[in-house]
């Protein structure tokens, strides 16, 4: 499961990485930004299902404390959901075209916010899950 969300981490950040560019070039290609935003979107829910499965093993099989922890990430979750939902569907592609600076401000927030939910993940998840497999 441990190398299953480090893969998902990693492909997340590259897509990430990829919007990051795209977004800040002077004119963004449409289709190119489109693919990107579609990839981001799959990859984040994948990491999404291992996080919430790795999290569903800590609840059931570690110690209180990471019990505590496990429950903690899950609970974010619905709010981070929530909050790229809004992105989303706030930044149609007529929307990101008609108001490129308020798209990337927008957007370098909500990167941001999800490198800083990785990190969070990296740093809880990654060391319950070492024990977990001992």
């Amino acid at each position: 499961m441990l190398s299953d969300l480090k893969r998902a981490h990693e492909t997340l950040l590259a897509c990430l990485d990829e919007l990051e560019k795209l977004a800040e070039a002077n004119v963004p290609d449409p289709a190119k930004l489109a693919s990107v935003r579609w990839k981001l979107s799959r990859a984040s829910g994948e990491r999404r299902k291992l996080v919430e499965a790795a999290c569903d093993l800590l609840l059931n099989s570690a110690n209180a404390i990471d019990r505590n922890r496990a429950a903690a990430l899950r609970g974010e979750s619905a709010e981070l959901i929530a909050a790229s939902s809004r992105h989303v569907g706030r930044w149609t592609m007529d929307e990101v075209l008609a108001d490129l600076v308020g798209y990337r401000e927008a957007s370098a927030a909500m990167r941001k916010s999800m490198r800083a939910r990785i990190a969070q993940e990296q740093r809880a998840l990654y060391p319950l899950l070492e024990r977990a497999a001992a």
